[in-house]
């Protein structure tokens, strides 16, 4: 029996703006890094709480890397 290592999802950057995560989860998409968007923000007013880009954990790295560049 083999045990396969589960992979996990990672928020490695989060904003109240929703258009700042599109813009790095195309940039990580283009890298070839899988990429889920978390919408933890109220659906009654879109004001409160944050919107998280998250990836799997052989790719956080990488991805805190590439995102880390974008911000400087």
């Amino acid at each position: 029996m083999k045990l396969v290592k589960e992979s996990r999802w990672h928020s490695i950057y989060q904003s109240p703006e929703p258009y700042t995560v599109e813009i790095f989860k195309l940039k990580l998409e283009d890298e070839g890094i899988p990429v889920m968007i978390w919408d933890e923000r109220s659906s009654s007013y879109n004001a409160f709480g944050y919107v998280h880009l998250q990836v799997k954990s052989e790719y956080k790295e990488q991805a805190k890397a590439i995102i880390d560049n974008l911000n400087e």
